[in-house]
């Protein structure tokens, strides 16, 4: 069918093939990089029939979508292709590249990320000069309660707002031992941060690496949270270092909002 303005949107009975393709590749990106078989995509995906699955894997395999490996399946690199369409047509993530792009040679690495729920999902990555070992590719996933990413987005929130997003999740995920796991103790770390304007998070996401980041200003991505971060070594992040850190990060944001 087709809106008044000629375009043209989907009935309310979408195809049962594409439903399909969908929940595999979901599966295949739940395994993390493990090839699965036909008989445990099936049942990974909801029951679909081992004969449609291989049926359909080998039309996504025609796209690169998928590639066979060890008797099974796993992601193919045409994902990475249409996810890079993505983000560049994404306007919070060409901003921050082309801030980025603008510090010249530095050696802080940064990150882009967004709010989906309680989790903290990276968008994009600016290596530096200095590698570290991270695990903040783009699409990996963090709770929002252990980030100073999640902590900055979430001082866009007011107390209640935190609370209604958060109170059902305590005690929160401890991923090292500084973890916050209480709402309280939350809710007085992100009410620091509405006052500094840049959130810190001590070993609480990987033991030994602190992380700064701040907030996008603005309604950049249409009411959507932005945030960006770089991390250092706990034995090198000196009040001074933190300092100028922040005051990196939050003049990328600031030019990220005024350019959004």
């Amino acid at each position: 069918m087709s809106t008044r303005d000629g375009s043209v949107w989907a009935s309310a009975a979408p195809a049962p093939a594409v439903l399909r393709a969908g929940a595999i590749l979901d599966a295949l990106a739940d395994a993390r990089g493990r090839a699965l078989s036909p008989a445990q995509l099936a049942a990974a995906a909801g029951g679909i029939p081992r004969a449609s699955v291989v049926n359909i894997c080998a039309a996504l395999r025609e796209q690169e979508l998928v590639h066979a490996v060890d008797g099974g399946f796993a992601l193919g690199p045409g994902l990475l292709r249409l996810a890079q369409s993505y983000l560049d047509a994404f306007d919070p993530v060409r901003s921050f590249r082309e801030q980025v792009s603008r510090l010249g040679d530095r050696e802080e690495t940064l990150q882009l990320a967004t709010m989906d729920g309680a989790d903290v999902v990276y968008l994009a990555v600016h290596e530096g000069t200095v590698l570290m070992r991270l695990t903040s590719r783009a699409g990996a996933r963090l709770p929002v309660t252990c980030t100073a990413l999640g902590k900055a987005m979430l001082a866009g929130l007011d107390d209640s707002g935190v609370c209604e997003l958060l109170a059902t999740r305590e005690p929160f995920e401890a991923r090292t031992p500084w973890s916050l796991t209480t709402l309280d103790a939350l809710l007085a770390e992100v009410r620091e941060v509405r006052t500094a304007g840049h959130a810190v998070d001590d070993q609480e996401a990987a033991e030994g690496i602190v992380c700064v980041a701040a907030a996008v200003p603005g309604p950049a991505g249409g009411g959507r949270s932005f945030a960006v971060s770089s991390s250092l070594l706990k034995s090198e992040a000196t009040p001074e270092r933190v300092a100028e850190l922040a005051a990196l990060i939050k003049g990328v944001v600031r030019r990220m909002g005024g350019a959004a």
